[in-house]
């Protein structure tokens, strides 16, 4: 089961002349837009094999977040494909009174052409709460954001544009591609979100949204969960992902390639299926101001509690479970029963997942013991 590192592996002594872009190339760009180059890459464009050996010097460590970019970083740098790539334009701002969470470079490739990343949600509770915004807002902070970079950087080139990012990042790379200037649009050759969550009614009705779609490839693992939120209904590329679950697929690493693309699923699991389905329910049964309540009351209540990130959660479930009882709380009698249904079929699918991954392993050990005894 070969990723992204193997890929490098493969790859890496062939240039983009040599091997043209691939939907694998994107994956490891967006997952390298993870990287703390603050100080490293800012007003002068610096080589990837460069900016590896100043962060190393540096002693930045990022093993908190489950995307750490660290490996990929340092086999690219010692890559002739990646290596010599221009990394320029780094932007990171946080602003956790506002919901605010936004980064972004642009990757300079031999080909002439470039490569905006942004950068995906981090650990912080600021940016999964701006992720569920996207339920009911217009445009949140990190989306003007993200159209106000990809115009400043089409403004300074005349290169073919592709435009990416994992997790939130898709979303970002999708919404500045619908919404830059108009005569950026037509310098767009490919939108890429992987595993991205998709947007409200009201973004996905509209014609700026509508008209960019013919550039865009989602790319989600079999098990995804995030990149089923909200309207992303267009077609998938669905990949095949050795994490375990839900949140072990939606980390780059855990996707499988192949030399030259994605190692593809048939299909989306049973439990993705009917993940969609009832997120799909949640959305059609809560209007907007409904689902402004609902997610600003859980996240004032794990604020209140002191969760400033997901690691905080994990050492005190029970502060999740008794900030979304306290935002039913708030809504009408008919629509807690509702959320309550839908947060039951969550908890319910949780445990089909289990299932099915005991229910894997029990299978796969006993062809092994049968390849064995034979």
């Amino acid at each position: 089961m070969a990723n992204i590192l193997d890929y490098v592996a493969w790859r890496g002594d062939l240039t983009f002349a040599e091997r043209p872009f691939n939907d694998v190339d994107n994956l490891i760009l967006a997952e390298l837009a993870y990287t703390n180059f603050k100080g490293i890459v800012s007003d002068m464009p610096v080589a990837v094999s460069d900016a590896w050996k100043l962060y190393e010097a540096d002693g930045r460590d990022q093993s908190s977040m489950s995307c750490d970019p660290r490996a990929i970083l340092e086999v690219c740098a010692d890559s002739r494909r990646f290596g010599t790539i221009l990394v320029h334009n780094y932007a990171d701002i946080f602003d956790h009174e506002d919901t605010r969470q936004f980064g972004a470079m642009t990757f300079y490739l031999e080909d002439g052409t470039i490569y905006v990343a942004f950068r995906g949600t981090d650990t912080t509770m600021a940016g999964w709460r701006e992720d569920l915004n996207f339920s009911y807002m217009m445009a949140t902070p990190a989306q003007l954001d993200a159209v106000n970079y990809l115009n400043s950087v089409c403004a300074s080139t005349d290169c073919p544009v592709r435009v990416g990012g994992h997790s939130k990042g898709g979303n970002l790379a999708m919404f500045a591609a619908a919404f830059c200037k108009t005569a950026y649009r037509d310098r767009i050759i490919q939108v890429y979100s992987n595993d991205g969550p998709g947007f409200n009614e009201v973004i996905a009705s509209s014609d700026s949204y509508r008209g960019s779609l013919g550039k865009v490839k989602l790319i989600i693992p079999d098990g995804s969960v995030v990149g089923i939120l909200l309207s992303n209904k267009q077609e998938k590329t669905v990949v095949k992902s050795n994490g375990k679950d839900a949140t072990a697929q939606h980390i780059p690493y855990s996707w499988q390639v192949e030399r030259d693309g994605f190692e593809e699923a048939d299909r989306q699991s049973s439990t993705s299926l009917l993940l969609d389905r009832t997120l799909d329910e949640w959305v059609d049964n809560l209007n907007s101001e409904e689902r402004a309540g609902f997610v600003s009351a859980i996240f004032d209540a794990l604020d209140a509690s002191g969760v400033k990130c997901l690691e905080d959660l994990s050492h005190d479930r029970w502060k999740t479970y008794n900030a979304i009882l306290k935002a039913m709380g708030d809504l009408a009698p008919e629509r807690k029963d509702i959320v309550k249904g839908v947060v039951l079929r969550l908890a319910a699918a949780g445990r089909d997942a289990i299932w099915d991954e005991a229910k894997s392993r029990f299978l796969k050990r006993g062809e092994e013991e049968k390849t064995v005894t034979v």
